[in-house]
């Protein structure tokens, strides 16, 4: 018994001196580290000028690349936008009977040629950043034109001014339609040499026939200006200078020093860029002699590259002088504090530094290695495993797996309130709760896709669609509550790795396009999706017609009905294709209908969107967010008329003499003028304003001129001629005469007795 507590008493002797070792070590570390820590915040508050000299620099240059790589995200969404809008308007030109039919029939009226050229010519006003449109028809050999620049509205192909444009209608290259930049003929003006205009042109055309070429051909022109100002109003009036470069090294949106189309390719930023590699990034290079800062991003679908070039000297102008101060501080403790700080930190941090840099490199050559199984581009199978087995990846090619491809809702929302580094940020944090979720019969990896998609491959081990469903709900559910992040998520049929394409995920990315049917957060089983019963679908443009009429019409309930008929009758097709056609028509459909009761001076609240209707609908994800956009038009005509009345005539009112008071100077300020000015006629706005005022705007002008007239006489010294001029009187003898008739007094005798009053 005292041979066991011995035994026992020597082995707690030997475990106690052990963890007294292991306590001493441990106190040795510590007493190193807090030296070193304490070494180093000592070193810190005596260097913190050098070290806010080294920094500031850096971290100015951070800032201002999220700043302005979130900028050049909204400029890509913009060009998107317009991109989307573009191939929306020409393909619903393309089937526009309205249009295609006088156009085609050789023996139409010239009074249905025109009311199909108005029809075109109000696509064009619809869409500011429309330039000009061309149709084509093989059958009369004509082309039909709505464009500032060209007066024929219809021209013969052989002698059409448009030389290119001639060219590529008689080029077949398929409905790809993706943007042509080019230069077309412009506007001559006195004096000078014609310049071109620059635009982007998108072309749809018929498959042509072997003798006679294409039947029909759909030309829309995106004017580049429209897109550079567009371009300048998000750079927020910066020195900055922000372009638009192709694959083949061209400005397609000319910037400050270059015009459209200019060989950019050998310029060394633009070599930097593509030496590096990635979609945006940042670095510093000399730029047309001047330092800049280089700021890209690249938008893939069309392979253009957004850079932004910004003085190196303005961004480091605000801290320059905190520089020098800081630097005539710092140089009296530059050698103890820096050669301090440098050996502590490099004893401390290097290890640590390589590991991560380690597992960054191996995470980021992980993440392309399955991008590219995702995408169709694995390995060949007898190198698939030491890829595998190289990066770690938890997949096994004898296997089936599912691809669930993620979509992150409301995006739009999502870039606006989130930048760049905040948004991959978040994705990787939704990636990281979909791996946290991996238990039981279910495991996989995890794929950041970029934009609005994460992409998960899944081994489906014995539980089936079923499971499969259950780790989507729960990872639904979880990104809600951890992150705030609404998902939608396709799930594909079982494959095998060695069978991955890019069918497979080309296939889901369009069976994700039914997000716009079954909203969001919603779950698509590619099993068991309905069938696509589109090509069975005629889209109805009676119903549209009808529809247009009850908007134009006022009869706001029936244009409701009509629209919701429409909408569930797409739906029902279970076509993102028939839906969007359907929408999109319906959308263009009230636009055109609002803009034209704009003009017309129908009595509209003034809440209600003319130029935006549109352009709201574009932004929007689901078939319930787009029938609340509508449900909202439709409410706001329904307020009683003498409301719409009462409210367009306070606010035209208050238009018209704020134009008067604002312009009182100008001579040619009349009844005319200001008519054009709120695109009304004279004779109606002259009447409207009398019936509303008790006064003619004639009168009303003379009126506010005397009343700055008399301002000036009694408070400034200047000449009656030159005060006459001032306030818009061309003729100072009329002014005499006015002024007496009004006053009963000469602009003299009232100004002496002004004089005479305050001198009493």
């Amino acid at each position: 018994m005292d041979a066991k507590k011995a035994g026992k008493t020597g082995k707690a002797g030997k475990a106690g001196k052990a963890d007294h070792a292991m306590a001493a070590n441990a106190n040795r570390t510590y007493a190193k580290l807090l030296l070193s820590l304490v070494v180093s915040i000592v070193s810190t508050l005596f260097a913190v000028s050098i070290i806010l000299y080294v920094n500031f620099e850096r971290v100015a240059l951070s800032h201002i690349n999220d700043s302005e790589e979130t900028s050049l995200s909204q400029t890509s969404a913009s060009v998107k936008f317009m991109d989307d809008s573009v191939r929306t308007l020409a393909l619903q030109i393309y089937t526009d009977r309205s249009i295609s039919g006088p156009i085609e029939d050789t023996t139409s009226t010239p009074v249905e040629l025109s009311e199909a050229l108005e029809k075109l010519n109000t696509y064009r006003y619809i869409s500011p950043f429309i330039h000009s449109i061309y149709v084509y028809s093989g059958n009369t050999q004509s082309v039909y034109i709505s464009s500032p620049i060209i007066m024929d509205a219809m021209q013969r192909l052989s002698d059409f001014s448009d030389r290119e444009a001639a060219a590529l209608m008689q080029k077949y290259e398929g409905q790809s339609l993706r943007p042509i930049p080019r230069l077309i003929p412009g506007k001559a003006t006195a004096g000078s040499a014609m310049r071109p205009d620059s635009v982007f042109t998108y072309v749809i055309q018929d498959a042509p026939d072997a003798a006679a070429g294409p039947k029909r051909v759909v030309v829309v022109n995106i004017s580049e200006a429209f897109i550079r100002e567009t371009i300048k109003s998000l750079e927020g009036g910066s020195p900055s200078d922000t372009s638009i470069v192709d694959a083949a090294g061209r400005l397609i949106v000319s910037n400050n020093n270059e015009p459209m189309l200019t060989d950019v390719a050998d310029r060394s930023y633009v070599e930097q860029i593509r030496a590096i590699g990635r979609d945006a990034g940042y670095f510093v290079d000399r730029v047309n002699g001047v330092k800049s800062l280089v700021i890209y991003a690249t938008y893939k679908p069309l392979d253009w590259t957004f850079v932004r070039t910004i003085p190196y000297a303005h961004i480091t102008s605000r801290i320059d002088r905190m520089k020098e101060a800081t630097l005539g501080v710092g140089l009296a403790i530059l050698a103890v504090g820096v050669a301090a700080s440098y050996v502590l930190s490099r004893r401390l941090y290097k290890p640590i530094g390589r590991a991560f840099r380690s597992l960054e490199t191996l995470e980021a050559e992980k993440q392309d290695a399955l991008r590219g199984i995702v995408r169709g581009a694995p390995p060949k199978p007898a190198e698939l495993s030491a890829m595998l087995a190289a990066y770690r990846i938890d997949l096994d090619p004898a296997k089936p797996l599912r691809l669930v491809l993620l979509r992150i809702d409301h995006y739009a929302a999502f870039c606006s309130a989130c930048n760049a580094a905040d948004r991959t940020l978040l994705r990787y944090a939704a990636m990281n709760i979909a791996r946290e979720l991996f238990a039981g019969s279910l495991r996989g990896e995890t794929v950041d896709m970029d934009g609005d998609r994460i992409a998960v491959l899944l081994h489906d081990e014995g539980g089936g669609s079923e499971a499969v469903r259950e780790w989507v709900e729960r990872l639904q559910e979880a990104a809600e509550a951890y992150v705030q992040m609404s998902l939608s998520a396709v799930v594909s049929a079982p494959f095998r790795l060695e069978e991955a394409g890019p069918d497979i995920y080309g296939e889901a990315e369009q069976a994700s396009l039914l997000r716009l049917i079954r909203g969001h957060r919603c779950i698509i089983e590619m099993e068991t999706m309905d069938d696509d019963a589109s090509e069975h679908y005629v889209y109805p443009f009676h119903r549209e017609q009808a529809f247009a009429e009850a908007l134009l019409a006022g009869r706001s309930e029936d244009a409701r009905l009509r629209y919701e008929e429409m909408a569930a009758r797409a739906a029902e097709t279970n076509s993102y294709t028939a839906v969007q056609l359907t929408l999109t028509h319906l959308a263009f459909a009230a636009g055109r209908c609002l803009e034209l009761m704009r003009k017309n001076g129908s009595f509209l609240l003034p809440d209600i969107p003319y130029g935006t209707f549109v352009t709201e609908f574009q932004q929007m994800e689901t078939l319930a967010e787009i029938n609340a956009h509508f449900a909202r038009l439709f409410e706001r005509m329904a307020v009683k008329p003498e409301e719409k009345t009462k409210s367009r005539y306070d606010e035209l009112t208050a238009s018209v003499i704020a134009l008067i008071r604002a312009n009182y100077g100008e001579p040619n300020l009349s009844l005319d003028s200001i008519a054009d000015s709120v695109g009304m006629s004279p004779a109606y706005l002259g009447r409207l304003f009398k019936k509303l005022t008790a006064k003619s705007i004639p009168d009303y002008i003379l009126e506010v001129r005397i009343e700055q007239a008399k301002s000036m006489l009694a408070h400034t010294d200047a000449a009656i001629g030159d005060i006459a001029e001032s306030v818009g009187f061309a003729n100072g003898t009329y002014f005499f005469k006015v002024f007496k008739k009004t006053n009963g007094v000469t602009p003299n005798e009232y100004r002496q007795s002004v004089a005479s009053s305050a001198g009493a």
